[in-house]
C-alpha cells in the first residue's frame, strides 16, 4: 500500500479540486486585471478643453465659437450630442478637441479663446481625460 504522500496530486481529489481552484482564480484575476491596464496604458491621448459660457449666450455664440477657435491647425470642435434644438444645446458647453497637439497649437486655441471671451461670453475653460 502507499501511503497518502505518495499519491500524485492529480489522484488526490482534494488537492485536484484546491488545484483547479487556484487556477480558475487567476486566470479569473488575470481576464479582469490584463485588459484594465491595456486600456490605461495605451489608451493615447483623449484630452478635450471644454468651454462654458455665460448662461444666456445661447447657441448663436456657441457656433460662432466654433467657427472662431474651431479651425485652428491640430484643433477640432468634438460634435455636440443628445437633442439637437438650440434651444437646449445652447445651454451646454463647447468642447474641442486637443489630443495630440502641439503647445503650439493649444496656446493658439488658449489665444483664440481670451481674444474673444467678450464677444462669445466666454465664462471660463477646463482640460478634461488630461491624466492629473
Amino acid at each position: 500500500m502507499e501511503s497518502s504522500d505518495a499519491v500524485p496530486w492529480w489522484r488526490d481529489s482534494a488537492r485536484r479540486n484546491r488545484a483547479v481552484l487556484v487556477a480558475f482564480a487567476s486566470l479569473a484575476l488575470a481576464g479582469i486585471l490584463f485588459p484594465a491596464f491595456t486600456n490605461y496604458l495605451f489608451a493615447g491621448d483623449r484630452r478635450v478643453l471644454v468651454v462654458s459660457l455665460e448662461e444666456n449666450a445661447g447657441q448663436e455664440r456657441r457656433e460662432g465659437l466654433k467657427r472662431a477657435c474651431g479651425t485652428l491647425p491640430g484643433i477640432s470642435v468634438v460634435a455636440d450630442k443628445g437633442n439637437p434644438d438650440p434651444r437646449i444645446q445652447g445651454r451646454f458647453p463647447v468642447r474641442f478637441d486637443i489630443a495630440d497637439t502641439t503647445t503650439q497649437q493649444e496656446a493658439a486655441l488658449l489665444k483664440c479663446l481670451n481674444d474673444n471671451r467678450e464677444r462669445f461670453q466666454v465664462r471660463g475653460y477646463l482640460p478634461e481625460n488630461d491624466g492629473d
